[in-house]
């Protein structure tokens, strides 16, 4: 394959990170109303719960407990998004790397990468799918199964 049939890698994986941060503005604006619809009827629920009936009360109680589960299980939404610009960063990484005069060793790539990790499960399932970095602990077959399956990790 002669140079000018090869695939346009450096405009594809530009374009691919910017089709991944307009995905994620879009998913964040939506995520925004719910949230804060999901707020409201968690203070809808919370207003009901002290009513005299008892039976409003206590609807208004669930109500509200199932908003604040609601709000919980929404949480996934801000991991999510960590981790598609992770993705959108390393492609850009990547597209800077291809782009340099002097591109980068696959080391100090893949560090750099590594690096804008912030989610300890990311982390292992580099060192999992890529091998250990120099300097990277060192990742036990526990931490691998864990890694391929994904966490939930609280920030």
């Amino acid at each position: 394959m002669t140079r000018s049939s090869s695939l346009p890698l450096p405009p594809l994986l530009e374009l691919t990170a910017s089709q991944l941060e307009v995905a994620l503005q879009s998913a964040s604006a939506q995520v925004e109303r719910l949230s804060n619809s999901v707020a409201a009827f968690a203070k809808l629920g919370t207003e009901m719960s002290v009513h005299p009936d008892a039976a409003i009360a206590a609807l208004g109680a669930r109500v509200s407990a199932e908003a604040h589960r609601a709000m919980f299980a929404m949480q996934f939404e801000d991991q999510l998004a960590q981790r598609l610009q992770h993705i959108s960063h390393a492609l850009g990484d990547m597209h800077d790397a291809l782009a340099a005069p002097t591109p980068p060793t696959s080391a100090a790539l893949l560090a750099a990468i590594r690096a804008r990790y912030t989610m300890e499960d990311e982390r292992r399932l580099f060192d999992v799918m890529l091998g250990q970095l120099p300097g990277a602990p060192h990742v036990n077959s526990d931490s691998e199964h864990e890694a391929m399956r994904g966490s939930v990790e609280l920030f």
